[in-house]
């Protein structure tokens, strides 16, 4: 259990609601109190314990030779309390007795909250029963929202609030558009989103301040704890107990989505059937990047992996899983087919596609697996055709009896146009009808014009570099271009017959080589 521990604002904030006239004296001192003790001299003194005693006693505290803390009833003599302590000085008429008995009732009444926000962990709504029981404790409305301004969770609501709508895709409660537009433009909230630890936001724009503390993981802002002041006046103690609280809220947001990760494998099994296509439904998709904190539009990587070896395959997969989740941040790998699909959403883990392939290196050759990579998804609803990326390129890559590990679909693409247009069409249909009339010119001519063509457009047009790679005069290749384009009456000024021609060759190369494999 975490513990809360006290300090002399919590004290002070409590006790004034019965004392008028309380003294603090070197209360910023950073102390914190497990609990209370009525002082007696012939007692050591520890720093974890709040002392209370009457300013007639107030003499015997020069024996003290360390720093203490003290809550002093009746009128004092500050010149006889010691330099290095710190205490509270109730001017009323308090009995000491009195005033330990209520101090005692106010470190009982923080240490059951504390209980019950640990009991709350447990249950099935935490972050419910948690705001519900620091009611008490800030004695004003309290609630929890995301960087969507969805509501997670709430102790109450009261006339005079934000208008909350139920939002369409999750169905739980969020913020206007209209509200969260107001606040986009609000340079004061805009400057709230980076701050840390507890703050106040001020009344201007609600019409009442706002005590509040995001909520921050990995660096990232992941939403804000709130409390607003509707029913009673914001207290400074209130601050340490809302960081206290937030340190709990988060361990509950991180152990709700752990839960839910290792429910029947709730996670793998939505992945397969997402890539499968039995699973369209984007609601569904939204409650998944809801319990992963990823956003529809943040970049994401699919990655495909296969063992080269069938023996080993099954044998390797946990290994590997195990190794992607570790090593890449933001990552989640599972079995998909016959080999391990995996996703790593690089936004939220602010790596980049060159770190990620770096970070496999050694699994990819000690685990004898290739790997599959997709293009850079920006929408997470396409990420389907990412996995399917990946395993083009995996599929691509392995017939292409390459020494290579990794293959990216980006270095593939036109690859895989060539393998999609073989489906519908004979390869033959896919050249250019003048490249094939230039190669048959050329067979029965003995003349090496389809050769000149496909070097003067893969060095750019470029006379000197082509003369020099062909071994022929500049002339004779101006010569050949001029018999190139009267025999098929192209145009090579035409940046689209370039590229068709430049796709052309590209395709016949392809299918040479398939002819040969």
């Amino acid at each position: 259990m975490i513990p809360f521990l006290l300090t002399m604002q919590i004290v002070e904030d409590n006790l004034s609601d019965n004392y008028q006239n309380i003294l603090p004296y070197n209360t910023n001192l950073p102390v914190l109190f497990e609990d209370v003790r009525l002082f007696r001299p012939d007692r050591p003194i520890s720093s974890q314990y709040l002392y209370v005693l009457s300013a007639e006693d107030l003499i015997l505290l020069s024996p003290v030779l360390q720093k203490a803390a003290f809550l002093i009833s009746g009128k004092t003599d500050f010149s006889q309390f010691p330099s290095d302590c710190c205490g509270l000085f109730i001017e009323d008429q308090a009995d000491s007795l009195e005033l330990l008995l209520q101090v005692q009732d106010i470190f009982e009444k923080y240490r059951k909250w504390n209980i019950s926000l640990h009991d709350a962990l447990e249950t099935d709504n935490p972050l419910d029963r948690m705001l519900k029981n620091s009611r008490p404790i800030f004695q004003n409305p309290v609630f929890v929202h995301d960087t969507a301004f969805n509501i997670l969770a709430y102790s109450h609501h009261l006339p005079g609030m934000a208008v909350w709508e139920q939002n369409p895709q999750t169905g739980q409660p969020m913020l206007s558009l209209s509200q969260i537009n107001d606040f986009r433009v609000d340079y004061e909230y805009l400057h709230t989103l980076t701050t840390t630890g507890p703050c106040i936001y001020s009344a201007e724009q609600r019409g009442y301040q706002i005590l509040y503390i995001n909520i921050w993981q990995n660096g990232r802002y992941e939403g804000r704890i709130c409390v607003n002041e509707m029913e009673s006046p914001i207290r400074p103690g209130q601050l340490t107990a809302l960081n206290h609280l937030a340190t709990l809220i988060v361990q509950a947001l991180r152990n709700r989505r752990l839960v839910q990760f290792n429910q029947d494998n709730n996670l793998k099994h939505f992945f397969n059937d997402f890539f499968s296509g039995k699973l369209t439904d984007t609601a569904v998709c939204h409650k998944i990047m809801q319990l992963l904190d990823w956003k529809r539009n943040d970049s994401y990587l699919c990655l495909r992996l296969e063992a080269k070896q069938q023996d080993i395959r099954m044998m390797s997969s946990a290994a590997a899983i195990g190794h992607i989740e570790t090593q890449v941040s933001g990552s989640c790998a599972f079995v998909y087919k016959n080999g391990i699909s995996a996703i790593v959403n690089l936004t939220h883990s602010c790596t980049s596609i060159p770190s990620v392939l770096s970070s496999l290196a050694i699994l990819l050759r000690e685990s004898l697996m290739i790997m599959g990579v997709s293009t850079e998804i920006r929408d997470f609803l396409l990420l389907p055709q990412g996995n399917e990326q990946a395993d083009t390129a995996l599929n691509l890559g392995a017939k292409s009896n390459s020494t290579n590990w990794c293959f990216r679909f980006d270095d593939l693409r036109l690859e895989f146009l060539y393998q999609k247009a073989m489906e519908n069409y004979s390869p033959h249909l896919l050249h250019s009808p003048e490249l094939t009339r230039l190669k048959e010119y050329d067979q029965e001519n003995n003349t090496e014009l389809f050769q000149t063509l496909k070097v003067y457009l893969a060095l750019e047009r470029n006379v000197l570099q082509t003369s020099k790679k062909l071994y022929i005069h500049r002339s004779t290749l101006s010569y050949r271009l001029e018999r190139i384009c009267k025999i098929t009456n192209i145009n090579l000024e035409d940046p689209k017959e370039r590229l068709q021609l430049q796709l052309s060759f590209y395709f016949m190369e392809l299918e040479d080589q398939t002819l040969q494999d």
